[in-house]
Protein backbone atom coordinates (compact mmCIF):
# COMPACT_ATOMS: atom_id res chain seq x y z
CA UNK A 1 0.00 0.00 0.00
CA UNK A 2 2.81 2.68 0.95
CA UNK A 3 4.94 2.04 -2.29
CA UNK A 4 1.18 2.51 -4.18
CA UNK A 5 1.12 5.59 -2.64
CA UNK A 6 4.51 6.68 -3.02
CA UNK A 7 4.23 6.15 -6.63
CA UNK A 8 1.09 7.63 -7.06
CA UNK A 9 2.43 10.91 -5.08
CA UNK A 10 5.56 11.30 -7.85
CA UNK A 11 3.11 11.09 -10.81
CA UNK A 12 0.98 13.72 -9.19
CA UNK A 13 4.73 15.56 -8.79
CA UNK A 14 5.58 15.18 -12.04
CA UNK A 15 1.98 16.09 -13.62
CA UNK A 16 2.52 19.68 -11.44
CA UNK A 17 6.14 19.47 -12.84
CA UNK A 18 5.14 19.36 -16.30
CA UNK A 19 2.35 21.86 -15.96
CA UNK A 20 4.89 24.55 -14.63
CA UNK A 21 6.99 24.24 -17.29
CA UNK A 22 4.49 24.41 -20.05
CA UNK A 23 3.26 27.82 -18.26
CA UNK A 24 6.46 29.18 -17.76
CA UNK A 25 7.30 28.56 -21.65
CA UNK A 26 3.72 29.94 -22.61
CA UNK A 27 4.65 33.28 -20.07
CA UNK A 28 7.67 33.58 -22.33
CA UNK A 29 5.81 34.87 -25.39
CA UNK A 30 8.97 35.52 -27.73
CA UNK A 31 11.16 33.09 -26.43
CA UNK A 32 12.77 31.20 -28.63
CA UNK A 33 11.93 27.66 -29.39
CA UNK A 34 15.41 26.69 -27.53
CA UNK A 35 13.89 28.09 -24.11
CA UNK A 36 11.30 25.82 -24.39
CA UNK A 37 13.28 23.08 -25.05
CA UNK A 38 15.66 24.45 -21.74
CA UNK A 39 12.77 23.92 -19.31
CA UNK A 40 11.82 20.42 -20.88
CA UNK A 41 15.20 18.94 -20.57
CA UNK A 42 15.33 18.33 -16.57
CA UNK A 43 12.30 16.36 -17.15
CA UNK A 44 13.70 12.46 -18.00
CA UNK A 45 16.34 12.80 -15.45
CA UNK A 46 13.62 13.73 -12.71
CA UNK A 47 11.29 10.68 -14.07
CA UNK A 48 14.85 8.54 -14.00
CA UNK A 49 16.08 9.44 -10.06
CA UNK A 50 11.91 9.68 -8.60
CA UNK A 51 10.39 6.51 -10.60
CA UNK A 52 13.05 4.14 -12.61
CA UNK A 53 16.14 4.17 -9.88
CA UNK A 54 14.01 3.18 -6.44
CA UNK A 55 12.10 0.91 -8.77
CA UNK A 56 15.52 -0.83 -9.17
CA UNK A 57 16.55 -0.47 -6.39
CA UNK A 58 13.44 -2.40 -4.75
CA UNK A 59 14.06 -5.05 -7.30
CA UNK A 60 17.57 -5.79 -6.55
CA UNK A 61 16.22 -6.19 -2.54
CA UNK A 62 13.92 -8.46 -4.04
CA UNK A 63 16.04 -10.77 -5.40
CA UNK A 64 18.50 -10.77 -2.79
CA UNK A 65 15.61 -11.75 -0.74
CA UNK A 66 14.34 -14.72 -2.83
CA UNK A 67 18.18 -15.93 -3.42
CA UNK A 68 18.92 -16.35 0.71
CA UNK A 69 15.74 -18.30 0.96
CA UNK A 70 16.84 -21.03 2.99
CA UNK A 71 15.24 -24.58 5.00
CA UNK A 72 12.79 -23.01 7.68
CA UNK A 73 12.31 -20.07 6.75
CA UNK A 74 8.90 -18.93 7.08
CA UNK A 75 7.51 -16.90 3.96
CA UNK A 76 4.31 -15.56 2.62
CA UNK A 77 3.36 -16.44 -0.90
CA UNK A 78 2.40 -13.57 -3.85
CA UNK A 79 -1.33 -15.79 -3.23
CA UNK A 80 -1.77 -15.17 0.74
CA UNK A 81 -0.61 -18.52 1.48
CA UNK A 82 1.94 -18.62 4.77
CA UNK A 83 4.04 -21.69 4.54
CA UNK A 84 7.38 -22.56 6.02
CA UNK A 85 10.45 -23.59 3.23
CA UNK A 86 10.80 -27.32 3.14
CA UNK A 87 13.73 -26.98 0.00
CA UNK A 88 14.68 -24.97 -2.69
CA UNK A 89 16.02 -25.74 -6.19
CA UNK A 90 17.20 -23.11 -7.62
CA UNK A 91 18.00 -24.97 -10.72
CA UNK A 92 14.17 -25.11 -11.12
CA UNK A 93 12.92 -22.29 -9.83
CA UNK A 94 11.25 -24.21 -7.57
CA UNK A 95 10.78 -23.98 -3.17
CA UNK A 96 8.74 -26.43 -1.74
CA UNK A 97 6.77 -24.85 1.27
CA UNK A 98 4.56 -27.01 4.27
CA UNK A 99 1.81 -24.86 5.12
CA UNK A 100 -0.04 -27.12 7.49
CA UNK A 101 2.37 -28.90 9.92
CA UNK A 102 0.03 -31.54 11.84
CA UNK A 103 -0.69 -33.22 8.11
CA UNK A 104 2.53 -32.27 6.51
CA UNK A 105 0.84 -31.17 3.39
CA UNK A 106 3.43 -29.59 1.09
CA UNK A 107 2.95 -27.23 -2.08
CA UNK A 108 5.07 -26.49 -4.75
CA UNK A 109 6.00 -22.63 -5.66
CA UNK A 110 7.68 -20.99 -7.99
CA UNK A 111 10.41 -19.02 -5.93
CA UNK A 112 9.67 -15.40 -7.86
CA UNK A 113 5.81 -16.49 -6.26
CA UNK A 114 7.29 -15.53 -2.25
CA UNK A 115 6.40 -12.30 -1.35
CA UNK A 116 8.40 -11.93 1.62
CA UNK A 117 10.13 -13.49 4.48
CA UNK A 118 8.07 -13.68 7.66
CA UNK A 119 10.55 -14.67 10.10
CA UNK A 120 14.27 -15.77 8.58
CA UNK A 121 16.01 -18.77 10.60
CA UNK A 122 19.67 -17.97 12.11
CA UNK A 123 21.04 -21.49 11.71
CA UNK A 124 22.07 -22.20 7.73
CA UNK A 125 20.34 -25.15 6.17
CA UNK A 126 21.05 -28.68 6.19
CA UNK A 127 23.49 -29.92 3.89
CA UNK A 128 21.97 -33.19 3.46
Amino acid sequence: MFERDRVESERVMMAGLLDGVILLAQAGGDSSTWSGLALLLPIPFLFYFLIILPQQKQEKTRRAMIDSLKKNDKVLTSGGIYGTVVSVDGGNDRVVLRVDDDKGTKISFTRSSVARVIEQTDKPADAS
